[in-house]
C-alpha cells in the first residue's frame, strides 16, 4: 500500500489513501505454508505461518483527497505556512489543520497534535539529510506518545510540521499526529488528546483494515473495519535507522518478521493456521526518505471478518463475521 505524503512518517502500506494513511508499506506479507512471499521470490520463513512484503512503502501513493495529504517537511509549499501559525510549538497542543497550523484548544475541533519539538541542527545545511531526519524522528516519537511501543502503525500517523511552518525549523523538528478516516479519505475533525491514547483507549479502534490479503498484493484496499475485511493492522514499528540506507528486502523482512510474528500471536492469543501473521513494510524509496518502518497484520487465509480478531485465541473465523 502507498501512503500518501501526509503519512510520510510511517510504515508503509500500499493503498490510496491509506495511501493515506498505512499503507506506505511494501506489499504485506502472509503465507499459506510457513513461508516467506516476497513479490517475485519465496524464501523459507523465520517463522511459520508468516508471509511479508517489502516492495512499496508507505509513502509512496498519494491521495485523491487535498486534506488527507499533509505538505511533506521539505517540499512545502510556503502558502502552508500562516501568520497565525504558533511562533512556539510545543508538545500537546493541537493545531487546527494541515493548512494554517494555527493553534486551537484541543477539547475543540482540530486535525493534528504536536507530539514532539526535538532539538537539533543536524544537517540544518543539507536539505535531503534533514528531511530524512525529520521523517525518521516523526515516525519514531510516535509510538511512545501514544503509549504503546508496538502501535507505531495505526489510523493515528506522524508528520513533521513543515519547515515552512516553523521559524526555528533548522534549529529543532517539530513532530505532529492526526487520526485518519476509517476509509482513508483524509484527517479526522477530533475533539480529545491523543496523548496515551493507545495505553488507554487500546489498539482496536485505530487499526487499519483491508478487503485483500496483504500478503497477496501490494496494493491492499484499505476499507472501514466494520465491513467484511481480509486483514487487520496490529501494530507497526521503526525497523531502521535515518541514515538512507536500504538494507535488502531480505534484510528488512527478517527484521519484520521478529517484531510482527510474536505481535500476531500475542493478539490473537495462540497461533493458527488459518489465521496468520503478515508485514508490510517500507521500500528502498521510503527508506531514502526516511520512512524506515514495517506494519504487522493478522489475515484470514480464507473468509473474511468484521470483528477484531484481538484474543481470537481457537474460536471458528465464522464467530467473526
Amino acid at each position: 500500500m502507498a501512503l500518501t505524503d501526509h503519512r510520510t512518517t510511517r510504515p508503509l502500506l500500499a493503498v490510496a489513501t491509506l495511501s493515506t494513511l498505512c499503507l506506505g508499506l511494501a506489499a504485506c506479507g502472509g503465507s499459506d505454508s510457513g513461508v516467506t512471499v516476497t513479490p517475485g521470490k519465496t524464501t523459507a520463513a523465520s517463522a511459520p505461518t508468516a508471509a511479508t512484503s517489502s516492495e512499496s512503502s508507505p509513502s509512496e501513493s498519494s491521495s485523491s483527497s487535498s486534506e488527507s495529504s499533509a505538505p511533506s517537511s521539505e517540499s512545502a509549499d510556503p502558502s502552508a505556512s500562516s501568520s497565525a501559525a504558533p511562533a512556539a510549538f510545543k508538545a500537546g497542543q493541537c493545531l487546527n489543520d494541515t493548512t494554517n497550523w494555527e493553534s486551537t484548544p484541543c477539547d475543540q475541533q482540530h486535525k493534528l497534535e504536536v507530539i514532539s519539538v526535538v532539538k537539533t541542527g543536524k544537517y540544518a545545511d543539507d536539505l535531503v539529510k534533514r528531511g530524512i531526519l525529520r521523517n525518521w524522528t516523526c515516525n519514531n516519537e510516535l509510538a511512545a506518545y501514544i503509549g504503546n511501543k508496538d502501535a507505531g502503525f495505526a489510523r493515528i500517523l506522524a508528520q513533521p510540521v513543515p519547515t515552512a511552518t516553523d521559524p526555528n525549523a533548522s534549529k529543532q523538528i517539530v513532530c505532529a499526529a492526526a487520526v485518519t478516516k476509517p476509509d482513508d479519505t483524509g484527517y479526522e475533525q477530533i475533539t480529545y488528546r491523543l496523548k496515551n491514547r493507545i495505553k488507554t483507549k487500546g489498539y482496536t479502534d485505530y487499526r487499519i483494515c483491508t478487503s485483500d490479503r496483504p500478503s497477496k498484493t501490494d496494493s491492499p484496499h484499505i476499507v472501514p473495519c466494520d465491513e467484511a475485511h481480509k486483514a487487520e493492522t496490529i501494530g507497526g514499528y521503526v525497523i531502521g535507522k535515518p541514515d538512507g540506507k536500504y538494507p535488502g528486502s531480505n534484510t528488512v523482512d527478517k527484521r519484520a518478521l521478529k517484531k510482527c510474528v510474536p505481535l500476531a500471536k500475542k493478539y490473537l492469543g495462540t497461533t493458527r493456521g488459518d489465521v496468520i501473521a503478515a508485514v508490510n513494510s517500507t521500500g528502498e524509496s521510503g527508506w531514502k526518505r526516511g520512512t524506515t518502518m514495517t506494519a504487522c497484520f493478522v489475515e484470514a487465509t480464507n473468509g473474511t471478518f468484521t470483528k477484531p480478531l484481538k484474543g481470537m485465541k481457537n474460536k471458528p473465523l465464522s464467530s467473526y463475521k
